[in-house]
């Protein structure tokens, strides 16, 4: 399935990157394939900036262990294709797109164990809590 995914996505990689091509033939801008990359990963950069931006202002208003799970997921998926390029270029292992599925499997049990933590945590915290006068309440005891 998610092999099925990423071959589609870079089938369609594939056709925008043709069409630019074709473009850029056709209006006779003279980009060179470089040029071409330089402009496309900047309109996409921009779009992207202001799309996380806009999300993680709002998610930052909640809590910030959001932005740092999206952030820590982001690089452990870049680093998880990064080795399975790097095993296929030194060939020391086998290139295999389930690994890195297996490696964000991982990441996300980590996070589901440390947000069951601090679950427990703030409830016990908040009962304990409870329990006791606030701290304004003591001082006016004093």
């Amino acid at each position: 399935m998610f092999e099925a995914l990423l071959y589609e996505v870079t089938m369609i990689a594939a056709q925008v990157h043709e069409s630019l091509m074709h473009l850029n033939d056709s209006f006779e801008l003279a980009f060179d394939d470089k040029e071409l990359h330089f402009l496309v990963m900047f309109g996409i950069g921009m779009m992207l900036f202001f799309m996380v931006h806009f999300v993680f202002k709002r998610l930052a208003r909640w809590s910030i262990t959001a932005i740092s799970f999206i952030y820590v997921f982001t690089v452990m998926t870049v680093l998880g294709f990064a080795i399975e390029i790097g095993q296929r270029i030194t060939g020391t292992g086998e290139m295999d797109f389930g690994d890195v599925i297996s490696g964000l499997y991982g990441v996300l049990v980590f996070f589901l164990i440390y947000s069951a933590y601090r679950i427990v945590v703030f409830a016990v915290k908040h009962i304990v809590c409870r329990g006791r006068p606030s701290r304004k309440n003591r001082l006016d005891e004093v």
